[in-house]
C-alpha cells in the first residue's frame, strides 16, 4: 500500500482509535516464535495510525510516544538474535543516545563484497598518485579524480551484480550488495574515506565509514523501511513516521562511525 492511499485509509479512522498497545517486543516475539497474525497485525495497524497522526502533525499522546520508544529498542533485541548488531546499536542509541555520536564495529563494512572492492580499487589508485608524485594522503570515494578513473570504472553499476556485489555511484556512495541484510540494515549507502602515508616501501592507511543515522521526512521520499519479524511477516515502517519522531522528543539524530587501519604494499 502506498503513504497517499494509507493517509487516504487512516483518515477514515483517525478519531476512532481508543489505545495504541503496549510491550510491542512482546507482541514482535510473538510473530517470530508463533507467526501470531494477531500480533502482526495489531503493530502493524498501530505503525499505520501513527503515519497517519504524525502526516497531519497531530499530537501523540504519551502511550503512543512510549510504543515508539519501545519499537525501537525491540529493534536491538531482534538485531542481536539474527546477528546484525551493529543495525541493532543503531537503532536502540536512536531513542536512547541523546544524539551522541558513536563507533560501530567495523567489520560490518570490511567483510562485505563492495567495500573490499572498493578498498582494491583505492589502494590501485593512491598507488599510481604516489607514484606520479600526486597527492593522496586524504582520499574519497566522493573525489571527481577517482570517480572518472580506471579503478573507479571497474566498480560501476554496468560491471556489477546488484545482488552480490552491489556498486559505485554516481556521487561516490556505495551502495551495499542487497544480499548482504548484516549490512544492509546497517547502512545501505555510504562514503569510504582513506588517510594514507608511506613509510619506504609500505603505505599505512587508515579506513574509515562516517555516517549520519537520520530518515528521510515525508515531504521528501515515500521510503519505507521493512523489518523481517519472520517469514512472511515483515513490518511495514514509513521512514517519514521515524523522522517525525524527531520532533516530538522522542529520538535524536546523530553521527556514527567505523574505522581500521591497514598496511599494505
Amino acid at each position: 500500500m502506498s503513504i497517499n492511499n494509507l493517509l487516504q485509509k487512516c483518515n477514515q479512522i483517525i478519531g476512532q482509535r481508543e489505545k495504541i498497545p503496549g510491550a510491542p517486543l512482546w507482541h514482535m516475539g510473538k510473530v517470530a516464535v508463533f507467526e501470531s497474525q494477531q500480533s502482526y497485525d495489531l503493530l502493524q495497524n498501530s505503525v499505520d495510525y501513527l503515519t497517519c497522526k504524525a502526516q497531519q502533525n497531530k499530537p501523540f499522546t504519551n502511550d503512543e510516544k512510549e510504543f515508539m520508544k519501545e519499537l525501537f529498542e525491540a529493534l536491538w533485541w531482534g538485531g542481536q538474535y539474527h546477528g546484525y548488531r551493529a543495525a541493532a546499536k543503531l537503532a536502540d542509541h536512536y531513542v536512547n543516545g541523546n544524539g551522541k555520536t558513536i563507533r560501530i564495529d567495523e567489520n560490518v563494512y570490511k567483510d562485505s563484497v563492495i567495500v573490499k572492492d572498493t578498498i582494491d580499487a583505492l589502494k590501485k589508485y593512491i598507488s599510481l598518485q604516489a607514484f606520479n608524485n600526486k597527492t593522496f594522503m586524504f582520499l574519497t570515494t566522493n573525489d571527481p579524480f577517482f570517480l572518472v578513473s580506471s579503478q573507479a570504472s571497474e566498480l560501476k553499476l554496468n560491471k556489477r551484480n546488484i545482488f552480490t556485489q552491489g556498486y559505485l555511484l554516481d556521487n561516490g556512495a556505495l551502495l551495499a550488495e542487497q544480499n548482504n541484510m548484516r549490512l544492509k540494515n546497517t547502512d545501505h549507502r555510504f562514503f569510504i574515506e582513506a588517510n594514507t602515508t608511506k613509510s619506504r616501501t609500505v603505505f599505512i592507511s587508515s579506513w574509515s565509514v562516517k555516517s549520519v543515522y537520520d530518515f528521510e521526512p515525508f515531504s521528501s521520499k515515500n521510503y519505507i523501511t521493512e523489518i523481517p519479524l519472520t517469514q512472511g511477516f515483515i513490518l511495514k515502517m514509513p521512514d517519514g513516521l521515524s523522522q517525525h519522531l524527531t520532533h516530538i522528543g522522542v529520538t535524536k539524530n546523530f553521527n556514527y562511525f567505523a574505522e581500521w587501519t591497514e598496511t599494505w604494499g
